[in-house]
């Protein structure tokens, strides 16, 4: 199974604890991104001040038995990255100071969260997002520099983005901003969040496990594809939402999921593919378990896009290769000369190991053959664990792919995973991740 809640988003002091938590987990990827004695004081300090928020939502949680469990799960989570800003000081203690100027940034940025996390406490959803909107610049500047890093300096996971007239749109796993995060920009390099792409879940979903966004602009409408946790069962399943904007609001009024597959262990990352003739297709995975391998699937569906075509999906995928660790996921396609690649992530998605593979495809019902005995993209210096992977065609008419990964030495819960996108060159013979 991939990629878990960000942060649980329901009523009263609950919501603004598990956003809290959310926020606190992103205060945290700051302080693995500084190294100098002033900025990791400042987190220190940002990480003090937050101590007092996460202990008054734990005491609250316990008055609300329903979900005090998954909670109290977050906010240990939270305890222990809170528990690493010791020995990241001690560290600080023996580098090198760096200058006034980036040492001020880190308390713009810090100061910036810091209010963040004040406006959540609160209950005050739209502040939080827009204070922390208004230090993504600064925070961004102390991003590591070199071409190919992270280009935002919050949790993003499980991207996806589309061009729109002015820009792009980003689509993200749920975290502090909400269901769906969405991000806005001009140029893919500088990030704003423009808040909650899904205020409201269908009534069978359950709130907090909605994550692996995909969206098509289909006639008049925009899709978008998610998972979500039915409530009645913790089953993952799949289920769309429409708008009349790429920013939405979404809305999502589904009395069923659109698929789950309770047999083969619940479906999850679902991926929209619109071929040229204007036919949609989607494609997802099956977790898999009690003897079913983990899959990729794929079949059409209707004019308007909110429903499937057909009694059977077809299997496109499986694993195959020692790299993939038995599992294949987060598939995305896109057409090629002479048929269509899809793009997928394989093995544990919270280890290293994690990394993003290609297929062949005849059609986007397959076959699909995997012309490769290793990952197109496996971690390297300034990354670790890529995957959640989505590829698109840039204004200016280039491949990119979008995907997110851990950074070095920081892998898994509760640390982020950061926002990537690099070039994709395409031939007859190679697929090339720039």
């Amino acid at each position: 199974m991939r990629r878990r809640v960000a942060a649980t988003v329901a009523a009263g002091a609950l919501v603004a604890g598990a956003l809290v938590a959310g926020v606190v987990l992103d205060v945290q990827g700051q302080v693995r991104l500084h190294q100098s004695q002033g900025q990791v004081l400042s987190t220190r300090s940002l990480g003090q001040r937050t101590d007092g928020l996460v202990a008054a939502t734990n005491g609250s949680t316990r008055r609300i038995d329903a979900q005090r469990a998954t909670l109290q799960t977050r906010l240990t989570a939270v305890s222990a990255e809170l528990a690493t800003v010791d020995g990241l000081v001690a560290a600080a203690h023996s580098g090198v100071a760096r200058g006034a100027v980036e040492v001020e940034a880190v308390h713009t940025c810090a100061g910036g969260v810091d209010r963040s996390v004040s406006a959540l406490a609160a209950g005050q959803q739209k502040a939080a997002v827009a204070d922390l909107s208004a230090v993504s610049s600064v925070c961004e500047s102390l991003l590591a520099a070199e071409a190919g890093g992270p280009v935002y300096p919050f949790d993003f996971a499980d991207p996806d983005v589309i061009v729109v007239k002015g820009g792009y749109e980003a689509y993200g796993t749920n975290s502090a901003a909400g269901n769906i995060q969405i991000m806005t920009s001009t140029d893919l390099v500088h990030w704003k969040k423009a808040g909650n792409a899904l205020p409201s879940l269908p009534s069978w979903a359950r709130p907090g496990s909605t994550w692996a966004p995909a969206v098509v602009h289909l006639g008049r409408s925009y899709l978008l594809y998610y998972t979500a946790a039915a409530a009645s069962t913790g089953t993952q399943c799949l289920s769309v939402g429409t708008a009349r904007r790429a920013q939405g609001p979404f809305t999502d009024d589904s009395r069923a999921p659109l698929e789950c597959q309770p047999a083969l262990g619940g479906s999850i990352d679902p991926s929209p593919y619109l071929d040229s003739s204007g036919k949609t297709y989607l494609v997802w995975k099956s977790n898999g378990g009690q003897g079913e391998p983990a899959t990729i699937w794929g079949q059409a569906l209707d004019a308007r896009g909110t429903a499937l075509v057909g009694t059977r999906p077809t299997a496109l995928l499986e694993a195959s290769q020692s790299w993939e660790g038995s599992v294949v996921e987060a598939p995305s396609m896109i057409a090629s000369a002479g048929g269509i690649l899809l793009f997928y992530s394989a093995n544990n998605w919270d280890s290293a190991d994690y990394a993003i593979g290609v297929a062949r495809c005849r059609g986007p019902l397959g076959p699909c053959v995997k012309p490769l005995d290793r990952p197109l993209l496996a971690s390297q210096p300034n990354l670790e664990g890529p995957g959640g992977e989505s590829v698109f065609t840039d204004a200016q008419g280039q491949l990119q792919m979008a995907f997110h990964a851990w950074l070095p030495g920081a892998v898994g819960y509760p640390h982020n995973r950061f926002l990537f996108i690099r070039p994709l060159t395409v031939t007859a013979a190679t697929v090339v991740v720039g």
